[in-house]
C-alpha cells in the first residue's frame, strides 16, 4: 500500500468514526421540546365561550396570527357559557386547563374569585379607561378588554329630528322606547343629573338626586312618553316608535334592515355631563397554572396579536360587539356610521373596576326602579329600602 493509500483511508476510517459517533450522540439525546424563540412553535391553547360567526371568525384570525407568527401555534377549545368556569377550575386544579381564556367579564370575574388568573403577561395600552377598569380587581389587570358595546339613542331620519336635550326628546311625537329600563341602559341620563350610588365609601341610594331622577323616570312613564317593550328595537325597525335605546351594536342590523338611521351619545341630550356603563364585554385572560416564564413570550405574541385593530375589527363585524381599543376609532372604516358616537360614549364612560362596590349597589338601585315603576311602592321608600339592603351587602356599621 502506497502513503498516499494509506493516509487516505485513514481519513475514511476516521470521517467513519466521527458519524458513528454523532449518530449514536443523536440517538442517545432527548427529544427537544419547543420553546419560544427555539427551533419548534411554542403550542398556546386557548379555550373561548364564542359560537357561530364570531367563533369561525376567531378561528380565521388564528390561522392568519400563526402564519405571520409561525414560532407559536394556537389550539380553540369551545366551552359553552354555562360550564366555563366550573371546567376551567376544574382542569386548574388538576393543574391543565389552557393559557389563555376569552370569555365574557362576567365569567372572568368569576374566574378571578375562584384563584384561577395571573395578571396579565400583555399590557394594552390602547384600551379604553373604563373597559381596562372593568377588567382590574384590587387595583391589578387580571384581564385585557376586547369587544364591549355602549348604548346609544337611535332616531328615524324619515320621522324623528335631533333632540336637543332631555325636555325636548320627551316632548316630542312619538316617544321613546328601550327593550329594559335599569342603570345599565339609562346610567349616563341619571349620573348626568347628579345621581351617585356612593359617597366617601358609604351607600347613598337614597340621595335626593336619585329620588328625584326615579319620579322623572315614573312621571315618563306614566304619561307613556318613555315605553319599556322587550320587542322595542323590532318596533323602531317598523317604524312604530320614532326613538330607541339600544346598543351600539344594533346598528349593523338597523343597516341591514334598510331602516333610515342616525344617533346620538346618550349624554348628549344632558350638557354631556353623564357616564354610560358598559355593555356586555368580551375580555382575554391569562391562566395561573399555565403562565410560566417560559410560556410568557408565547402568550404575550398571542395577546398582543389578538388585540390589534385588524383582528378585533374581523370579529366586531362577524357580532355584536365594538372593538373596546382606542386604535380602531382612527381608521378610516370608523368615521361614520355608530362609530363617531360610540367613541365618544366610550371615552367617557363609567370607569368601575371589576372588583368596585357599586356593582353590588346597582342591582339594589334596579330594583327599586321596578318596584316603583310597577306601582308598588314611593319612590323614597323604595330607595331608603334600597339603602338598608346596600349598607347589609357592604357590610358597614354604624
Amino acid at each position: 500500500m502506497t502513503s498516499r493509500n494509506f493516509i487516505r483511508q485513514a481519513i475514511t476510517l476516521g470521517f467513519s468514526f466521527v458519524m458513528v459517533v454523532c449518530l449514536v450522540a443523536g440517538c442517545t439525546k432527548a427529544p427537544q421540546t419547543g420553546q419560544p424563540g427555539g427551533a419548534a412553535p411554542a403550542v398556546v391553547s386557548v379555550w373561548h365561550s364564542l359560537q357561530g360567526a364570531e367563533a369561525d371568525a376567531l378561528q380565521s384570525q388564528v390561522q392568519s396570527i400563526t402564519k405571520a407568527h409561525p414560532e407559536v401555534v394556537i389550539k380553540l377549545k369551545y366551552l359553552p357559557e354555562q360550564n366555563f368556569v366550573a371546567l376551567s377550575y376544574q382542569a386548574e386544579a388538576g393543574g391543565e386547563g389552557p393559557e389563555i381564556f376569552i370569555a365574557s367579564s362576567e365569567i372572568i370575574g368569576q374566574l378571578y374569585g375562584q384563584g384561577v388568573l395571573a395578571k396579565t403577561v400583555y399590557t394594552d395600552s390602547e384600551a379604553f379607561p373604563a373597559a381596562l377598569a372593568g377588567s382590574r380587581f384590587g387595583g391589578v389587570e387580571y384581564a385585557l378588554p376586547w369587544l364591549t358595546d355602549v348604548p346609544l339613542l337611535y332616531y328615524r331620519t324619515d320621522t324623528a329630528s335631533v333632540p336637543a336635550n332631555l325636555t325636548d326628546l320627551f316632548s316630542a311625537k312619538g316617544g321613546i322606547s328601550i327593550t329594559n329600563l335599569d342603570t345599565a341602559m339609562l346610567a349616563t341620563w341619571w349620573n348626568g343629573q347628579g345621581g351617585r350610588l356612593m359617597d366617601a365609601a358609604k351607600p347613598t341610594l337614597d340621595d335626593p338626586n336619585n329620588v328625584l331622577f326615579l319620579q322623572q323616570l315614573r312621571s315618563w312613564r306614566g304619561s307613556r312618553v318613555l315605553r319599556i317593550d322587550p320587542d322595542a328595537l323590532t318596533a323602531f325597525v317598523d317604524g312604530k316608535t320614532p326613538y330607541l335605546i339600544a346598543g351600539a351594536s344594533q346598528a349593523k342590523l338597523l343597516t341591514q334592515k334598510s331602516v333610515p338611521w342616525g344617533c346620538l351619545a346618550l349624554a348628549d341630550l344632558v350638557g354631556g355631563q353623564g357616564q354610560s356603563l358598559l355593555g356586555k364585554t368580551l375580555e382575554i385572560a391569562n391562566s395561573k397554572v399555565k403562565t410560566n416564564e417560559a410560556m410568557m413570550p408565547a402568550i404575550q405574541t398571542v395577546e398582543k396579536a389578538l388585540l390589534t385593530p385588524d383582528v378585533e375589527g374581523a370579529l366586531s363585524q362577524a357580532g355584536g360587539r365594538l372593538p373596546a381599543s382606542k386604535g380602531y376609532y382612527g381608521r378610516a372604516e370608523a368615521q361614520k356610521g355608530v362609530f363617531p358616537q360610540a367613541n365618544l360614549t366610550l371615552v367617557k364612560a363609567w370607569a368601575l373596576e371589576g372588583s368596585a362596590p357599586e356593582w353590588k349597589l346597582i342591582p339594589l338601585q334596579d330594583t327599586a326602579w321596578s318596584n316603583v315603576l310597577a306601582g308598588n311602592v314611593t319612590s323614597e321608600d323604595a330607595l331608603a329600602s334600597a339603602q338598608e339592603e346596600a349598607i347589609k351587602a357592604l357590610a358597614i356599621k354604624g
